[in-house]
């Protein structure tokens, strides 16, 4: 059994040795209906009372708002003030517009930039055999985290394990 909200976020794009390979839904897959069958679709929400905002997230998952959906998310524009100058966590699907967002909050901050550059080592796979130079590189271009991040002070920032 499979379950989930298949109409999310589409996948983010991966790369296989350096190559954009293009980003596909699992029931995009050509075994996909022969493995799985067809989907059964719910249609009670439980989570959620106020019929108007379940109606909006219907249209939003399918991509299509409404404009009865748009002017109901006009009606919350409003400013928002964050007393201790923190504002909320952004979360964005794509390296790119995360770097995009970082540098344009950096580059509203007085100050020097400062850098901070990685000191990565090698280590050990679950063989104690030494991480050839080729697998650390791979495994590093599959990290969250860059290998040089720049700071002002005052910069949030959240440690990435």
């Amino acid at each position: 059994i499979l379950s989930g909200d298949f109409c999310q976020l589409p996948p983010v794009p991966n790369r296989i040795n350096g190559v954009q390979v293009p980003p596909i839904f699992a029931f995009d897959a050509t075994k996909w209906h022969s493995c799985v069958g067809p989907p059964i679709m719910l249609s009670k929400v439980f989570r959620q009372k106020d019929q108007t905002f379940v109606d909006i997230l219907n249209d939003m998952r399918f991509g299509k708002l409404s404009d009865k959906a748009v002017a109901e998310f006009m009606k919350l524009s409003r400013p928002l003030l964050y007393k201790d100058g923190i504002g909320p966590t952004q979360l964005y699907p794509t390296r790119n517009e995360v770097e995009r967002a970082n540098k344009t909050q950096l580059d509203r901050l007085p100050g020097e930039i400062e850098p901070y550059v990685a000191i990565d080592l090698p280590g050990r796979d679950s063989k104690d055999r030494l991480v050839s130079p080729e697998v650390m590189k791979t495994l590093l271009e599959r990290m969250v985290t860059p290998p040089r991040i720049n700071l002002k002070v005052n910069s949030n920032s959240s440690c990435c394990r």
